[in-house]
């Protein structure tokens, strides 16, 4: 079972942004259409749009909606903080597109 850990850059990224909750899973252009859905999910500092198609669990005090269609590895999830130039964004790493 995986666990899911925020760090403390992402903590206080998302409460700069006044930021509660935080979508895992597949952009709807990986999932619809002619594209080829990589197994390797992507974060947004948002809530779904539809809740009922995700899994959600709060790691300090920040709700996570986990896609139903994405594979949670054994492994941990972390969720950090990137900067390029003077842009920060979230990401979230522990994912794996071997032995799925």
């Amino acid at each position: 079972m995986s666990k899911i850990t925020i760090t403390e850059n992402a903590l206080s990224y998302l409460n700069k942004k006044g930021k509660k909750s935080v979508t895992i899973g597949y952009p709807d252009y990986r999932t619809n259409g002619d594209f080829a859905v990589v197994p390797v999910p992507e974060i947004f500092a948002k809530k779904p749009k539809a809740e009922e198609g995700y899994n959600k669990i709060t790691v300090d005090g920040i709700d996570v909606y986990v896609s139903k269609l994405v594979y949670l590895p054994d492994n941990d999830v972390v969720i950090d903080v990137d900067k390029f130039l003077k842009m920060q964004f979230l990401t979230v790493s522990g994912f794996s597109i071997k032995g799925q």
